[in-house]
């Protein structure tokens, strides 16, 4: 059984692949059960699960049950947090993944819920004696909860809480609360804080004031943790409240500084006649919003508010009408980030032929949602000559095929010494299956050319490739144990620039498998700080392009493999720490030439297909040529690889359509690195001894491997 990643339109869906064997004429029972067992509730409280399958089943589960009838195959069991009165239960394990198989024997399935352990404190100054505040308290598992008075909530689930409150009164004053609404997290076994201070205003008459601010380029927090980005657009979105229901339409005044100097003075004029009593994110027009052009999102940028500048609403407090409330103005966090330089690679299946539709005219398209939703303002993009696999299986018929694939792009990017991602473009034959498959932590993934849904692949993939594990959202493998929302939700507003719409908390984090997809700042900041940290690495490299060994391989279905190594020119490129993986190179003597030791790179959205390395290793001519054998060890696994006492030949012919055919003894050289020489594109690491590839002119760059180096041929080619 293999999980498999699929998007349709802009969603990403989950899909399964099940294997099944049999010979004609077998007989049995064609479907199978799945037995759910739910314990922890209390008597009366239902359980929230989702069981989802092939062929789009889903079945809402609400205790301990028996589905029958099943197609078998992989199906995926989802549980939610759960409220019985204030108590919240969160269910373990969230998300799991069953195999039903046919027959009479139920596969099975467990969730334990247990009470949740998190609290919250609420802490309220202020107010006089026997004035009670109104304070609501919302967070997961539909939790809601009136505060009267300070104390502590216990038994909450770990996530994200919103404290709101309202205005209240004596009698003779009113009392404002600040701030009206706030976000805290709530961890497992620990105690968060959150504290309303009430002020009141002048005899208790009608006052404005403005509650906070905060600018937005794809997603923020009410208290503006989320940095901005230089040079993008950003939307400021005013919060100004009254202490008492009205019909005021006030103006709002934005001074914005560069460096302690004015730069623009805007009035935002009221979006509705009347100003709320409580800050509301989840709707524009609650809102005084103005957009901030990219020329002032710039690092040193603070900001001034007033509310009701030209003071023609009759307010008891006319002081408290600037944010910040000292007059002082408030820095912003402006970010200054590189652009994201990626190239494209159009991969030509051999099995079906298929080339992966990327072109100078579509590009833009991979990177919308990648530039809508990741903090980044700017790309540098360009697309490689046509890469032609020469693995003889389609993308549909074995996920594996995809793993070659990905394991050949970081090679040739390797090999063609470039600091930019590397990106594969494909045409599978199907509409839904695997859509893309990158590494975590390195600038190399592949994803099919489906768009619009390819952007949205695309997006996913190069969050693994910062850094980021997945969501636990639809039944994605390997969530991220840090992730702070339940149900992968981004747990905060957004703001999609292109729609002009707000995103909200409910929608689920793009790095997740579920629909309605957006961006967490959990996701957004973990991001920025990663490729702030890959650019100074990448800004700080001083080692030049020069003569190195491509070793690479794989860890797979408990075996090591080593793939054909090649003497290339390049930056070198070694492991960052240790690992439980060593690769000795080793001379006829048995003595080391190189050696390190390593941890391979998982593969994000295919983990069972096992994990992948690829180094080149800085080795001059001479240590080269003592090179006998390569050694791979680790976790109880060996491979070895020693040369072929002679490179062979490769015998180059026309085959018609702009391609040529390869054939060499495979016994002596199982690999080819074929490159074009005009530009020292890698246009294929051709296998088996025979391979027909698309070229791109008139001669060719041949790098024959004895599978521990290689001997270069340049090969003009035949007429066509």
């Amino acid at each position: 059984m293999i999980s498999r990643k699929a998007r349709a339109g802009t969603s990403l869906l989950l899909l399964l692949l099940a294997a099944a064997c049999g010979g004609g004429g077998s007989t049995g029972p064609s479907s199978g059960s799945l037995a759910v067992s739910v314990s922890g509730l209390p008597g009366g409280s239902g359980a929230d699960i989702t069981v989802t399958g092939p062929e789009g089943f889903s079945r809402a589960v609400t205790g301990s049950t028996t589905l029958a009838g099943l197609t078998p195959g992989s199906y995926q069991v989802a549980a939610e947090v759960v409220s019985s009165g204030t108590q919240l239960f969160t269910p373990s394990p969230s998300s799991q993944t069953v195999g039903v198989s046919a027959g009479d024997t139920p596969a099975s399935a467990s969730v334990a819920y247990q009470a949740a352990s998190g609290s919250l404190t609420i802490s309220v100054t202020g107010l006089p004696a026997g004035t009670d505040p109104a304070i609501t308290v919302t967070g997961p598992g539909g939790y809601n909860q009136s505060v009267t008075a300070a104390g502590t909530l216990g038994g909450l689930a770990p996530g994200s809480y919103t404290v709101t409150a309202l205005a209240v009164s004596d009698g003779a004053n009113q009392y404002s609360p600040s701030p009206s609404s706030q976000s805290v997290t709530v961890e497992t076994d620990a105690t968060t804080s959150a504290t309303v201070a009430y002020s009141s205003g002048s005899s208790g008459g009608f006052n404005l004031r403005v509650d906070g601010l905060y600018l937005v380029q794809s997603v923020q927090t009410y208290g503006r943790a989320v940095p901005l980005v230089r040079d993008r657009d950003a939307l400021l979105r005013v919060f100004v409240t009254a202490n008492q229901v009205n019909a005021a339409a006030p103006d709002v005044r934005v001074r914005l500084y560069l460096d302690g100097n004015l730069v623009s003075t805007n009035t935002i004029p009221a979006p509705v006649p009347l100003t709320p009593q409580t800050p509301n994110e989840a709707e524009l027009g609650s809102s005084w919003n103005l957009v901030i052009y990219r020329t002032l999102i710039q690092p040193n940028l603070s900001i001034l508010v007033d509310v009701d500048p030209g003071n023609t609403v009759a307010e008891g407090n006319e002081a408290d009408n600037s944010f910040p409330t000292n007059g002082v103005p408030l820095p912003v966090d402006v970010r200054t980030t590189s652009a994201f330089s990626v190239r494209f690679v159009p991969v030509v299946t051999t099995g079906d032929g298929r080339l992966g539709n990327v072109t100078g005219p579509n590009m833009g398209q991979f990177l919308t949602t990648t530039m809508l939703m990741h903090p980044i303002a700017a790309y540098d993009a360009d697309i490689h000559a046509p890469y032609n696999t020469t693995t003889t299986e389609t993308l549909q018929s074995d996920p594996s095929v995809w793993t070659t694939v990905l394991q050949e792009i970081s090679g040739l990017r390797l090999a063609e010494h470039s600091l930019r991602a590397y990106y594969g473009v494909v045409n599978p034959n199907y509409n839904s299956g695997v859509a893309g498959i990158g590494y975590i932590g390195e600038p190399v993934a592949i994803g099919w050319d489906k768009l619009p849904s390819a952007s949205g692949v695309a997006a996913h993939e190069w969050g693994h490739n910062w850094g980021r594990q997945h969501a636990p959202c639809g039944g994605a493998s390997n969530p991220d144990p840090g992730f702070p929302y339940a149900g992968g939700v981004t747990g905060i507003f957004g703001y999609d620039q292109s729609a002009g719409t707000i995103k909200l908390p409910t929608a689920h984090d793009l790095m997740g498998y579920c629909n309605d997809e957006w961006i967490s700042d959990y996701t957004y900041t973990h991001v920025l700080g990663f490729r702030a940290a890959q650019a100074i690495v990448a800004g700080g490299l001083s080692q030049a392009v020069q003569p190195a060994l491509l070793v690479w391989g794989r860890v797979e279905n408990g075996r090591a493999v080593l793939e054909p190594a090649f003497r290339i020119t390049t930056r070198p490129s070694l492991p960052s720490a240790s690992g439980p993986y060593r690769l000795d190179g080793l001379a006829a003597d048995g003595s080391r030439v190189f050696g390190f030791s390593f941890s391979p790179v998982e593969i994000a959205d295919l983990p069972a297909a096992g994990r992948q390395f690829a180094f080149a290793v800085p080795l001059q001519p001479d240590r080269a040529d003592r090179l006998a054998s390569l050694r791979l060890e680790g976790e109880g696994l060996t491979a070895t690889a020693s040369a072929a006492a002679e490179a062979p030949t490769v015998e180059v012919t026309p085959a018609g359509g702009g391609r040529v055919s390869l054939r060499w003894d495979a016994a002596r050289a199982p690999m080819v690195l074929v490159r074009d020489p005009a530009t020292g594109q890698v246009i294929s690491f051709a296998r088996g001894g025979r391979a027909e590839i698309i070229v791109p002119g008139p001669d060719l760059s041949l790098s024959v491997s004895n599978r521990v180096g290689s001997r270069d041929l340049r090969v003009t080619l035949p007429s066509r």
